[in-house]
């Protein structure tokens, strides 16, 4: 009886160090995964995108949110950029781009112009960014597309719709 007592008491140890130092190993295995991989900031959804204006200065208007980020994120990690093709360059193609950042972005009820003390982008809230273009025309281009940067996030493209005869208010995705 008392061979078998110990031998309970033994077995019980030993299967709780077993225990004990298979948790430590699969904590330290966790914590060095998560330095290890960086954390993925989100993906930005396009709700609205349409010409704002035509003219000597194209002007788009973009009403986005980042429903998919894990917490707020600074507006200098979003970045923009427009890429153009000018028609009838024979052999060669010269791309034209417009890019910027989201610094002049506010929340929807904002004019999406004018900086404000917005720092941050939230989860689930809706924005709005006027974009002027500078150097794409988009009354004399083939193609264009559009693409939003996420530091450590995604970067997604769009390709425009514009067609022959672009207009004030046309939705362009």
């Amino acid at each position: 009886m008392i061979i078998f007592i110990t031998l309970v008491l033994t077995s019980s140890i030993i299967s709780a160090m077993i225990i004990g130092v298979g948790e430590n190993l699969f904590s330290k295995t966790k914590t060095d995964s998560q330095q290890n991989v960086p954390s993925v900031k989100g993906i930005a959804h396009v709700i609205i995108l349409e010409i704002f204006e035509l003219g000597a200065d194209d002007v788009l208007h973009l009403v986005f949110e980042l429903p998919y980020i894990e917490q707020e994120l600074p507006e200098e990690d979003m970045s923009w950029v427009v890429m153009c093709v000018p028609p009838n360059q024979g052999a060669r193609t010269t791309v034209e781009f417009d890019e910027g950042d989201f610094s002049l972005a506010t929340e929807l009820e904002g004019d999406g112009q004018t900086a404000l003390p917005l720092e941050e982008f939230s989860p689930g809230v809706t924005y709005r960014l006027i974009i002027p273009l500078d150097e794409c025309d988009l009354n004399d281009i083939d193609e264009a597309s559009f693409v939003i940067m996420i530091e450590r996030g995604r970067t997604h493209e769009w390709e425009l719709d514009i067609g022959e005869a672009p207009y004030q208010g046309q939705d362009l995705i």
